[in-house]
């Protein structure tokens, strides 16, 4: 039996948040980059971030979960 007894995701930051409503809004990590003016790597990176927080295995899923827990 798994014990979960806290499902909660980690607090996202203010940056995360961001870059989760532009992925939620299909844009790539260069488009990202582009718009809020940095690196794609360090977009990629608070991807990683955020799907580690999120407990998600890819960006549909992180997606769909920012959705169904009003993230965006």
């Amino acid at each position: 039996m798994d014990d979960n007894t806290d499902s909660r995701p980690e607090r996202l930051t203010n940056r995360e948040s961001e870059i989760l409503r532009c992925v939620t809004l299909g844009m790539s990590a260069k488009e990202i980059a582009k718009h809020l003016a940095i690196a794609p790597r360090t977009v990629e990176r608070h991807i990683d971030h955020i799907r580690l927080k999120t407990r998600t295995r890819n960006r549909s899923h992180m997606v769909a979960f920012a959705m169904a827990n009003g993230l965006v």
